[in-house]
């Protein structure tokens, strides 16, 4: 599945986001669907202190869990911001990275990318991510 660009809602300098939770799955207890910034993502629970109600907005903090060996390149810009791989956690994400902020379908920091890749400052790219955590607050 595609997603489109489109304006994120609310950039923060951190990666919290509002979420609306569209769908919890019945085989894998830590799935969940999420609509984040007019995106839907499906991420890994990694701490939820409370019961979870699908069509419910709640506050989660969003981590890039990348692999050791995780691939990134400089591309030309493009309107698609997140490509899921198949039915697994991992995507394709697509953005800027700007000193250490990654501009994608949400504006998420993550330093690391930026020090072991210094020469894609400023460069839109595409990034391999083996999933997206998602705490609940």
């Amino acid at each position: 599945m595609a997603t489109p660009l489109t304006k994120p809602s609310d950039l923060t300098a951190n990666n919290i986001k509002k979420a609306q939770v569209l769908a919890t799955s019945e085989l894998i207890e830590e799935e969940i669907t999420l609509l984040i910034d007019k995106t839907v993502l499906t991420c890994f629970v990694n701490h939820c202190p409370y019961e979870i109600k699908t069509g419910d907005f709640y506050n989660v903090e969003l981590t890039l869990n990348l692999a050791d060996d995780y691939q990134t390149e400089k591309i030309l810009p493009t309107d698609l911001l997140v490509e899921r791989m198949g039915n697994s956690f991992s995507y394709m994400l697509y953005g800027t990275l700007v000193d250490g902020a990654f501009h994608t379908f949400t504006l998420l920091n993550d330093e690391g990318i930026l020090y072991e890749h210094p020469n894609l400052n400023n460069s839109f790219i595409k990034l391999s991510v083996e999933r997206i955590d998602a705490a609940f607050l």
